[in-house]
């Protein structure tokens, strides 16, 4: 049985991240429920400073300006196991994500392990021990919580900072820090980025099938979603699923008859059907020459096939000389960011992430050599 405490009070809290800060490096978890929502609903924070395990109970904490600090402390170093979620859920609930922070998922495949390698997988190669992950679906938020759950939720940091110890030792030792660190930053970054609503239409997955006309209409139906969706905290498609945001972008329902024909189910008919209706006069009343370009198919664009081949190639290339694995270095998704960015299809503030960081380094010479001919 693994011990802890539980800090449900402000007192507890702040003597918690007195000591914390006293550290250099803690293991950091949470534990959140996201099932109906847009933004995730914390149920726990894990934390363990080599001493304690402090299971923090966000339901019943006040004042989080002590764990705000302990978050922000540079000279605290943060290790998560894939928390990419994890950041996007302190973001969220205390407009700070940890700094420095390193992922130990990261970390290990930079020193040859899988890319996507599991905590129960990487526990189990330290330290042979199995852990239960039967928990792993529980309520969070149902109180209070059982033995068990605490059991499970004091494991995923009591094992992760001895290893994410060894694990930042070897980096050092093979000079793979400075990388990941690039890497880990990347991560920060992806979840810092967030749509425009005015450009949700835009990641609509039929979107390129319409009109400028129905787009007009889609940009307008697709920005008031995301905005109701963020202020109720609802998932989109739980707010009206896409499917039926496309049909009334491309058939422009005038009735809530039509748009029940088009497949709106009883609750979007009820709670926003003269919404929709509305937002599609809109979109009908949009000047010609203000109406949106047409969205372009990525993969139906002339030589799109060739270029994504020969990107591809230099990457191939580019693992065969650096060590890293293709898989590290370029998904399809980043080779389609990057060919999107060069073709202008989408506005973004953002570089794109092979041209970006430690990839950057290793890739922006040969894609570039390979962009300039498209």
């Amino acid at each position: 049985m693994l011990s802890y405490r539980y800090i449900e009070t402000d007192r507890q809290l702040s003597d918690c991240c007195e000591e914390a800060r006293k550290v250099d490096a803690i293991a950091l978890d949470t534990e959140f429920v996201r099932t109906r929502t847009y933004f995730p609903l914390l149920g726990l924070i894990q934390l363990y400073d080599g001493q304690h395990v402090s299971l923090i109970d966000p339901l019943q904490i006040t004042d989080w300006q002590p764990f705000v600090e302990v978050l922000t402390d540079k000279n605290v170093t943060k290790y998560l196991h894939a928390g990419g979620e994890d950041l996007e859920v302190f973001l969220n609930r205390f407009g700070v994500v940890p700094t420095p922070m390193l992922d130990t998922q990261i970390m290990a495949a930079f020193l040859g392990n899988p890319s996507s390698w599991g905590f129960a997988a990487m526990v189990a190669q330290y330290t042979g021990i199995q852990l239960d992950k039967s928990e792993s679906r529980t309520d969070w938020l149902a109180r209070p919580l059982t033995e068990k759950q605490c059991q499970y939720a004091a494991a995923d940091v009591e094992y992760l900072l001895p290893i994410a110890l060894q694990l930042h030792q070897q980096a050092v030792a093979e000079g793979q820090l400075a990388y990941i660190e690039s890497e880990c930053a990347l991560q920060i970054l992806r979840r810092q980025i967030t749509v425009e609503p005015r450009l949700a239409y835009m990641d609509i997955s039929q979107a390129w099938q319409l009109t400028p006309r129905q787009l007009a209409i889609l940009q307008y139906l697709a920005e008031w979603r995301l905005d109701y969706a963020r202020q109720h905290n609802m998932a989109v498609n739980f707010v009206v699923k896409e499917e039926l945001l496309w049909k009334t972008a491309r058939f422009s329902p005038s009735s809530l008859a039509e748009l029940r024909e088009l497949g709106a189910i009883g609750p979007e008919i009820r709670f926003h059907g003269d919404t929709l209706l509305k937002l599609v006069k809109q979109g009908e009343a949009v000047d010609e020459k203000d109406l949106p370009r047409p969205v372009q198919n990525i993969i139906e664009i002339p030589h799109y096939r060739q270029l994504f081949a020969q990107l591809k190639e230099a990457v191939k290339q580019v693992s065969a000389s650096s060590g890293y694995s293709q898989e590290m270095l370029a998904s399809r998704r980043q080779i389609n960011q990057l060919i999107s960015a060069h073709w202008k299809l989408k506005p973004s503030e953002t570089q794109p992430e092979l041209l970006y960081g430690w990839r950057g380094e290793l890739l922006t010479t040969p894609l570039n050599k390979i962009l300039a001919q498209y």
